[in-house]
């Protein structure tokens, strides 16, 4: 039971950080220019509500300091690691990996599109991944996009937004990033979403580490130039980091609408974007 409850918390640690690491650093994917301009309208609007607006952070002392932990293992570890891994891999294979990590979560992303109700980005979601496993080399190429299926993602987070439960308090914990208490039960839900969870074999469980350990270097590397931006125009890092997660968890909950006033009240807190 031990070792079963030693190895859950590890694999939660791990997957939580290749979900927070792309939901919390995430608005540009390989649309191109469209979801470039996003990220930028979304880094001046954080930085701007970060240094003008309250939003309520029960736990913020707690917060603020959990993030300066962050800090420093983020400036001493996590950069480091994606400059390297920016500095060796090609562009196109670091997004042949983004798109590979994407596939693999394709499962996870089906189930969640059928608990919201949405058949139809359901039958996208199954037919994305059956075309780019197939013909798209596992997922590193991407052919679906070609034919007009469009990509999106959705963890149990949103499926619970989506049901009407509250985020709850905003939390921030080193490494693991930005989330909400909605959002952190709902990472624990999604790791039963996952089939490679089921396998217990030490390849498996090698594969799963290696896989959390990629997904979260490549999703800081995809990131290093947009969260430098915040903290070089921020006067308030911490409160201008926790706007531009809100702010994109709410338009990934919405499915991508950016009026907010037209949408139902789904809680206090919303969340944020994932991305290739």
């Amino acid at each position: 039971m031990a070792e079963a409850f030693r190895k859950l918390t590890a694999l939660t640690a791990a997957f939580a950080l290749s979900i927070a690491a792309a939901a919390a650093q995430g608005v540009v994917g390989d649309q191109g220019e469209a979801d470039a301009s996003v990220a930028q309208s979304e880094i001046d609007s954080a930085v701007s509500a970060g240094s003008t607006t309250e939003v309520a952070d029960p736990w913020e002392g707690f917060n603020r300091k959990m993030f300066s932990a962050h800090l420093f293992l983020d400036r001493n570890l996590l950069v480091p690691a994606a400059k390297g891994y920016r500095a060796v891999t090609p562009k196109k294979g670091r997004r042949g990996i983004r798109r590979f990590l994407a596939n693999i979560r394709a499962p996870g992303v089906f189930v969640n599109d059928i608990l919201q109700g949405e058949f139809g980005r359901a039958g996208e979601t199954l037919s994305r991944f059956v075309v780019n496993t197939t013909i798209g080399a596992g997922g590193f190429a991407d052919p679906a996009a070609q034919i007009g299926i469009a990509s999106h993602s959705e963890d149990f987070g949103q499926t619970l937004a989506v049901w009407g439960v509250d985020s709850g308090p905003f939390l921030f914990l080193p490494l693991v990033g930005p989330t909400t208490s909605r959002d952190s039960f709902g990472q624990i839900v999604q790791i039963g979403m996952d089939p490679l969870f089921y396998v217990r074999t030490p390849p498996a469980d090698i594969a799963r580490y290696t896989r959390a350990g990629v997904g979260g270097v490549s999703a800081r590397e995809q990131f290093l130039d947009p969260l430098a931006e915040i903290e070089a125009k921020s006067l308030d890092y911490y409160a201008s980091f926790r706007s531009f997660y809100l702010q994109a968890r709410k338009r990934e909950i919405a499915n991508g609408v950016v009026d907010y006033s037209d949408l139902p009240d789904i809680g206090e807190f919303e969340e944020f974007d994932e991305l290739e």
